[in-house]
């Protein structure tokens, strides 16, 4: 008896292993499957990181119980290495220094409106103030709200000067987004909108929106540096949709009864599903634009989604990752449930090489800014 139960115990712990490597080896096929269907595929570049981490439970269990078994393991982490290397990084963090000449400093940052809803139709000036502390040379801004009236201290113009730059773009016709100002007199706001500031000159523009919906617009700049000319993009991906009930529920579900777990839990795989899909679909569109662009590019952005999902692998294919080559650790970007969330990314083309990366501890919006300082070779 005791026989067979190791004999069942080792096959049980095999097939968990063998599971667990194939959920992880099945990422390397994510770009290719139809989001319609394969979505799910998307739930294990989610979950990645406890993925490795059993994984390197695995290895220890196999050296002390079997281990001519520990190749499963280590043949699983040699086949992902590229996966494991977009999602942690181990470059020791530099301090904030001059930036020598050739160098320029960018940042991204979905600055939640500048809390606007929260400041009774104001924009929150030690947001501004923080925004400007960057000291970015070209900042990438997702979920701006800006006036259309150029006389209102909520205009672009204004904006632009308050956060320290000389030239900015916008996407500015959202007009399912366009919300009154009650405290004031009857004036139209655009929110939620995608924003480049530069303090190089911008010698066009173009917002991309394949469908008139929310999160299916991109803007893409050419901005001139000296000799060189960069297109810059700014992206804000599909989000779940989440709201308070949603978070409360994720961060208390061992508490919850069995029909909530039911009802909420269906509740948030739809979600994740419809925003796995129109993430797809906005990834590609993204994609067909990088591939038009005649110069170098940068890419910045909230993809909603992290390392090695759908988006991030689409769209960062032939790109550099900013925190993969100069971060550090796991680089958690967005402030809720769990510390592996980077949703914000800076890409970059040849020859553009980062020198210094760096994301701010800042509790002011749901996502934290990051910046990078490139040198141009």
């Amino acid at each position: 008896m005791a026989g067979i139960f190791r004999k069942l115990t080792k096959q049980f712990f095999i097939t968990v292993n063998l599971v667990v490597s194939a959920s992880i080896l099945l990422l390397w096929l994510l770009p290719y499957s139809n989001q319609s269907y394969f979505w799910i595929l998307n739930l294990f570049a989610l979950v990645l990181p406890y993925l490795l981490l059993l994984q390197v439970v695995f290895i220890i269990f196999w050296l002390i119980a079997k281990p001519r078994l520990v190749w499963i393991p280590l043949f699983t982490f040699l086949l992902s290495w590229g996966l494991v290397d977009s999602l942690v990084s181990f470059h020791s963090p530099e301090q904030e220094q001059a930036l020598q000449p050739g160098q320029f400093r960018v940042a991204s940052w979905n600055v939640h409106l500048f809390d606007f809803y929260e400041n009774g139709g104001r924009l929150d000036p030690k947001m501004i103030r923080k925004a400007k502390s960057l000291a970015a040379d070209i900042l990438c801004v997702q979920e701006l709200v800006f006036s259309k009236d150029t006389t209102s201290p909520m205009s672009l113009q204004r904006v632009t000067r308050q956060l320290g730059f000389q030239y900015a773009v916008t996407g500015d016709d959202r007009a399912f987004g366009v919300h009154t100002n009650i405290n004031t007199k009857n004036e139209k706001y655009f929110p939620f909108c995608l924003a480049i500031f530069s303090n190089y000159p911008i010698i066009r523009w173009q917002k991309v929106q394949s469908l008139k919906e929310y999160n299916h617009t991109f803007i893409w700049a050419d901005v001139v540096m000296g000799s060189d000319t960069l297109r810059v993009f700014n992206v804000h991906l599909q989000s779940m949709h989440f709201v308070k009930n949603d978070y409360d529920f994720i961060e208390n579900i061992d508490r919850a009864d069995v029909d909530v777990v039911k009802r909420q839990g269906r509740n948030i795989l739809r979600k994740i599903r419809n925003a796995n899909f129109q993430r797809s679909i906005q990834a590609q569109d993204v994609k067909r634009e990088l591939q038009n662009s005649p110069y170098p590019v940068l890419l910045m952005g909230d993809f909603n989604d992290v390392p090695n999902s759908y988006a991030y692998q689409v769209i960062g294919k032939g790109l550099g990752d900013a925190f993969a080559e100069k971060g550090w650790l796991l680089g958690r970007t967005f402030q809720f449930l769990s510390p592996t969330l980077r949703l914000d990314y800076i890409f970059y083309s040849q020859p553009l090489q980062p020198v210094r990366y760096h994301e701010y501890e800042w509790d002011l919006s749901d996502h934290l800014p990051v910046t990078t300082v490139f040198e141009r070779n």
